[in-house]
């Protein structure tokens, strides 16, 4: 079956629908599948993410034209402590629909907001203030006051950043456990599937990129793929190693039947 004759099929056509056993779609056609069947979650959750963003972009624009090292990594701090929870719960939804586990939209994302908010802070701090800084330094770099080499310095920190962002955000929505074992893990499982990390760093870059260069024709893309979009594919092309590693649907599937806590292995 060709791949737009997969991805415009009726679903709802009389027949006897999908087997029980039948392997999952791969790809495009997977991030098609889920990204249909869950699109009305999936938009919003990823719209109040996206204006969870704007203090990060507005502080950290204004902390720019004073060109201080300090008050840029600040507004980048408290610009990304506003967004990870909103960035985290958006990603539990995707992450539900990854598994293909039925769930009520609001109700499964206001449990993650408010289930992830206290870890998700000091991260969000941190990456935050990364993330400004790096935009300093690239400013800096495109305006030719630093060494020709910073320039690429900076975009294999963003690079590593992005690879490595999207596993530690799984783990604060999935597993509860100290901040530095999710840091542990999210290390490890970067390097183990380093592949897909290096894929999922372009999509996020790419998408972030690609609204910048071609602004304003891209704020409609924005506003339809917002947030959701970009984390979709991102968590798809990391999920595999990490469900491998993990067994996150079978530790999941225990955990709902009441007959384990969920926790991620050292």
């Amino acid at each position: 079956m060709s791949i737009l004759s997969d991805l415009f099929k009726r679903d709802d056509a009389p027949g006897p629908g999908v087997a029980p056993d039948e392997p999952r779609k791969k790809g495009i056609r997977r991030l098609w599948e889920v990204c249909t069947r869950d699109i009305g979650s999936f938009f919003w959750a990823g719209l109040a993410a996206l204006a969870a963003l704007l203090p990060w972009a507005g502080l950290t624009t204004a902390a720019l034209l004073s060109r201080a090292l300090a008050a840029v990594a600040l507004a980048g701090a408290v610009g990304g402590m506003v967004a990870a929870p909103f960035l985290c719960a958006l990603a539990d939804l995707v992450l539900r629909g990854l598994r293909d586990e039925p769930f009520y939209g609001r109700r499964a994302w206001l449990r993650a907001l408010r289930g992830s908010l206290r870890a998700c802070l000091l991260p969000g701090g941190v990456f935050g203030a990364a993330a400004a800084l790096e935009w300093f330094a690239v400013q800096i770099a495109l305006g030719g006051g630093a060494p020709g080499g910073l320039l690429w310095g900076v975009l294999l920190g963003m690079a590593l950043a992005a690879g490595f962002a999207p596993y530690l955000c799984a783990q604060i929505v999935l597993f509860e456990q100290p901040l530095g074992r999710s840091l542990k893990n999210s290390c490890l499982l970067f390097l183990y599937g380093l592949p897909r990390s290096l894929g999922a760093a372009a999509l996020l870059l790419g998408y972030a990129a690609g609204v910048a260069l071609f602004a304003p024709l891209s704020y409609l893309v924005l506003i339809l793929g917002n947030a959701w979009l970009p984390l979709a594919a991102a968590l798809l092309m990391i999920y595999q190693p990490m469900e491998r590693a993990l067994g996150l649907e079978e530790q999941i599937r225990a955990a709902q039947s009441g007959r384990l806590r969920l926790s991620a292995p050292d």
